[in-house]
């Protein structure tokens, strides 16, 4: 119960920096929680922390580090929530983020509600990692790195997802532009693959939308079921033994707003409500991010501050009242 507590402290103190103006990180450790401010914040707490302590950053942009533990990172969100009132966690470099996890690392990297400016690159093992509620600019391997049953949850990767071929992974709910990826599992997601360069093999996709794709980039090695596909050019894009997939050519058919295959980090592809209706995956409800046992939902699973009063001075006992209300993801 004392950790819990203490984590939720961390949650509320890193969050309050948003109405503070600052830029706050704190680090949990067997129980004890200690604080670092301004950009180097991150830095400084993942130079202290140790595999499975928690680091928990307030909204703002912050110098990203190569990650090399297996710890927590708990950001704000990788968006702005109208909702919580908070701003993104933002982690940004010159060029690459990079992941270099060290040699004998058992405890799992797990990474939610952070928004990555630039691309990150996996340049070790990466074994059973978690990515959660975070926007990407692009994922990928170099030199001897891989992902090992890296799971994506709530996920938005705005330009690339390349793994190497002894990757494994599972995208769920999640919005991937440009995978040139194999192997993996793409279940309730939003697609596109434009990009001709490299093929997309050995895949299995459950209850997608793809949009704007192209027939070339695919090969006879993947599996669709339950998919739907957007534009003419992927009348050959699913397998024709299996029927379960459809392919429209217009996108006002199936989605709300989004018009083309153009990212965009505001795009939600919230489905009509008669596509809703109609375009069902293999458990019954509606195709895209928002079916599933898990419909998308942007908000961190970690507690939010929605609201912070403070009195404009203290009482007659030197006390500062401070009234806060923290909620978790719906």
């Amino acid at each position: 119960m004392k950790k819990i507590i203490l984590s939720l402290v961390a949650a509320i103190v890193a969050t309050t920096a948003t109405y503070a103006q600052s830029l706050i990180a704190t680090l949990t450790h067997e129980g004890n929680i200690t604080t670092y401010s301004g950009p180097s914040a991150f830095s400084q707490a993942h130079e202290a922390a140790e595999d499975g302590d928690i680091i928990t950053l307030s909204s703002g942009s912050f110098n990203a580090v190569t990650i090399t533990k297996g710890i927590t990172i708990r950001g704000a969100g990788m968006a702005v929530d109208p909702t919580t009132q908070s701003e993104p966690t933002i982690l940004t470099n010159n060029s690459t983020n990079y992941i270099t996890m060290k040699d004998g690392t058992t405890t799992r990297l797990t990474i939610e509600g952070v928004y990555f400016n630039n691309a990150l690159t996996i340049s070790a093992t990466l074994t059973g990692a978690t990515f959660l509620k975070s926007r990407f600019k692009s994922i990928n391997c170099s030199g001897a790195g891989k992902a090992e049953n890296l799971t994506m949850i709530h996920c938005k990767v705005a330009d690339g997802l390349s793994f190497t071929s002894s990757s494994t992974f599972s995208c769920l709910n999640c919005i991937i532009w440009e995978p040139t990826t194999t192997p993996g599992e793409f279940i309730n997601c939003v697609v596109k693959k434009g990009s001709a360069s490299y093929y997309l093999s050995n895949a299995t996709f459950k209850n997608c939308i793809f949009v704007g794709c192209a027939n070339s980039t695919f090969d006879n090695t993947n599996t669709f079921f339950n998919c739907v596909g957007l534009n003419a050019e992927q009348w050959n894009l699913f397998n024709s033994t299996n029927s379960t997939n459809q392919v429209l050519s217009d996108y006002s058919a199936i989605f709300k707003t989004c018009t083309d295959g153009t990212y965009s980090d505001s795009e939600t592809f919230e489905l009509t409500t008669t596509a809703a209706s109609t375009y069902k995956g293999t458990d019954g409800r509606q195709i895209g991010v928002y079916g599933g046992m898990m419909p998308f939902n942007p908000q961190p699973s970690n507690p939010q501050i929605t609201n912070c009063t403070v009195a404009e001075k203290s009482d007659a006992n030197g006390m500062l009242s401070i009234d806060i209300t923290v909620q978790g993801a719906q």
